[in-house]
């Protein structure tokens, strides 16, 4: 009789799920007290015209700003190659479904002096590359159409180069591969981040895009001082040749030191990491559009075109399938939004950047391509996820009454465990907290 009423409850908790203006709350897999999610149209500060194609997105300290910084892809229209922050007050202030403004945007320039002179420093990420940065930072810089920056990835981390001060890391993408090094300077409308260094990713031609777009999607700082965790979309050409058509199929997950300009990639870690990623596969695509660090040291990963989030285990150097971007606990984050900030034609949600703030809540943002008939991006906000702990409650469809009761008690146990993974990294990491994305 207990076991009925539970069920009818957990049924009609999902039934209403998404029906109401409030927060979504979705119910499903033995999550007794259900899963809450809110989405919100971002709007830039000062004119308040949307973010457009927002493709990068961390959650960090860096000094007195702490929050989620997230950068715009070159279609981004008056958001193309800038850097947003949006404060923890600001996200702790927002209302479902509402305009969410970001407290500041920063635009990249240049670095100080005659750029020849910053070219002739940073002489390892290589003369081409160099050139295609300072053009289309100029172009941005001028107001004109472009080529813009394609930005399509953020973190936060130490300088590679003593004395290691914070820096914001963006990677840009077309025609090169790049990592550009960020120091942020001033306030409000004078906030600008200007570049200091430059470090050029080797990708394979015949993994190139017609835009060559297709490299770096995700980043995250791998805890050591000019160590990262990068990942690559992943492409397959269907005619063999450069610029021929391209299906998602082959994306890469890697670690890489930056040093002399250079994105270093560990092929022996990277390889594995790869393969792990490469044998969740379970369909006809799969990408890999998105990266964040975790307190413990493992790593979130969108597949987007797949529609999951994996986890991966980058000292095991194992991943596994651990959240339907289609069935969050009982909604399907395509059908939530499927009118979101406008109607939509994908069949899927072009989830394009992931962050984890240290209460354990999960951001995601979108970035709005052809077909649909809209550029404005949103964030959406999942909390109350205690399957974060225990992996097993997070496959749909496998509830029953001892997975009930551990999930449930996870989802209690949540706050105490994460606040303990949390002064674990503190202890350990002392010297690098201010960069890690907890």
């Amino acid at each position: 009789m207990h076991l009925t009423r539970t069920l009818f409850i957990v049924l009609a908790a999902a039934a209403g799920a998404g029906c109401e203006r409030s927060p979504g709350r979705a119910t499903g897999s033995g999550i007794a007290d259900g899963v809450k999610i809110a989405y919100y149209r971002l709007r830039a500060p000062g004119s308040g015209h949307d973010i457009e194609q927002a493709s990068g997105l961390h959650y960090g300290r860096l000094g007195e700003r702490d929050g989620l910084w997230l950068t715009c892809d070159r279609n981004g229209g008056g958001s193309a190659g800038r850097l947003y922050f949006i404060s923890a007050a600001t996200l702790k202030r927002a209302t479902h479904q509402a305009p969410l403004v970001a407290d500041e945007v920063f635009p990249i320039v240049l670095a100080e002096g005659d750029f020849s002179a910053f070219a002739a420093a940073h002489p390892g990420a290589g003369r081409s590359v160099l050139a295609e940065v300072h053009r289309r930072l100029q172009a941005g810089l001028e107001g004109r159409q472009g080529p813009l920056l394609d930005l399509e990835a953020v973190t936060i981390a130490p300088s590679p180069s003593p004395p290691h001060e914070p820096r914001v890391f963006v990677v840009a993408e077309e025609p090169f591969s790049t990592v550009l090094e960020l120091a942020l300077e001033g306030e409000g409308q004078a906030a600008k981040a200007r570049l200091t260094a430059v470090y050029a990713y080797q990708e394979a031609d015949d993994e190139r895009g017609t835009d060559r777009n297709d490299g770096i999607e995700g980043l995250a700082y791998a805890g050591r001082v000019g160590e990262f965790y990068w990942a690559e979309e992943g492409t397959k050409s269907h005619g063999g040749g450069l610029g021929a058509k391209l299906f998602f199929l082959n994306p890469r997950l890697g670690r890489a030191r930056f040093e002399a300009g250079q994105v270093m990639v560990d092929r022996e870690a990277s390889d594995a990491l790869t393969a792990a990623v490469r044998a969740q596969r379970r369909g006809k695509m799969q990408t890999l559009n998105a990266l964040a660090a975790m307190p413990d040291g493992r790593l979130l990963a969108v597949d987007r075109n797949g529609g999951w989030i994996l986890r991966v285990d980058p000292d095991k150097r194992t991943a596994q399938r651990w959240l339907n971007l289609y069935d969050l606990h009982g909604t399907n984050l395509r059908e939530a939004l499927g009118a979101f900030p406008a109607k939509r034609r994908m069949p899927y949600v072009s989830i394009e950047g992931i962050a984890v703030d240290r209460a354990g809540t999960l951001w995601l943002v979108d970035d709005p391509a052809m077909p649909e008939g809209f550029r404005a991006s949103c964030l959406v906000r999942i909390t109350g996820y205690g399957w974060m702990i225990s992996p097993a409650a997070s496959a749909p469809g496998t509830a029953s009454r001892n997975s009930t009761r551990s999930s449930a008690t996870s989802s209690r146990a949540w706050p105490r465990a994460f606040s303990s993974a949390l002064r674990t990294v503190s202890v350990k990491l002392k010297s690098s907290r201010d960069f890690l994305a907890v």
